[in-house]
């Protein structure tokens, strides 16, 4: 029967006889027609265009307002005002969570702890924007400043994820205190998407860090850095300490 079905498709795509070559006419006309829209109907049917997108959009916000944020706050220490969620954030462990006021989760957000530390804790500061599909490992701690911006895809870790020690990793035993090293990202970083963000790592204020990027040292106030591992390769305009400050407190005010 398939092979029977093959070989029709095949005459068809071929067209090699007038019956199919007038049935390939029949299948492409049914592929490319389309349906001339009257101009009367235009306005309705930009309506019905519209709410097509609206209402999947307004159900979300519904649902965040009477069940995903009341939900997420019940798991939080403490959560500033003006919480926006698209998806309810999957916490495992015991991270001990702070978030500040106007913060937003754009999508899924993952955040992971283990059994190294009785208190790791993350911190969120005010106005940070977190994309989708963003993963913390927190097993000591993670401090996100105010004003920061994270985009889709990034991953950032106290943590390496096993013992860097042979005997350890074999036998399952916990890391050494140096392998867990806290990571801060300072006051209007800008984390490009599908950066990683590894142990120990302090990003100055005001940074960029270029998409893709795997970042393993500390990154200096108002500079650009790319790359795996990543690296300076320019200083933003607000490079002075003085300006910077400036421009954060404008903006926080």
């Amino acid at each position: 029967m398939k092979c029977s079905l093959d070989s029709v498709v095949l005459r068809l795509k071929r067209a090699d006889t007038p019956f199919f070559k007038s049935a390939r006419t029949v299948v492409d006309f049914c592929r490319t027609a389309t349906l001339p829209v009257p101009q009367r109907l235009k306005p309705v049917g930009r309506v019905f265009y519209e709410l097509r997108f609206c209402l999947p959009i307004l159900w979300k916000r519904f649902k965040s307002l009477i069940y995903t944020t009341p939900l997420f706050c019940c798991r939080c220490e403490s959560v500033g005002k003006h919480l926006q969620l698209c998806a309810l954030p999957v916490v495992n462990g015991h991270t001990l969570l702070h978030i500040g006021d106007d913060v937003r989760f754009g999508g899924s957000f993952a955040i992971t702890s283990g059994r190294f530390h009785d208190r790791p804790t993350l911190r969120i500061g005010n106005r940070t924007f977190i994309g989708h599909n963003v993963s913390i490992t927190c097993n000591r701690q993670v401090t996100i400043e105010d004003d920061v911006l994270i985009a889709t895809n990034c991953w950032i870790s106290d943590y390496d994820g096993h013992p860097a020690s042979l005997e350890r990793r074999m036998f399952n035993c916990p890391p050494d205190p140096e392998d867990i090293r806290p990571v801060r990202i300072c006051r209007g970083a800008w984390i490009g998407a599908g950066v990683l963000i590894l142990k120990g790592v302090t990003i100055g204020a005001g940074s960029i860090i270029a998409a893709n990027s795997v970042v393993t040292h500390d990154v200096p106030p108002g500079c650009v850095a790319a790359g795996s591992p990543a690296k300076t390769v320019k200083h933003t305009e607000t490079r002075n300490a003085t300006s910077l400050a400036r421009a954060i407190n404008s903006v926080a005010a």
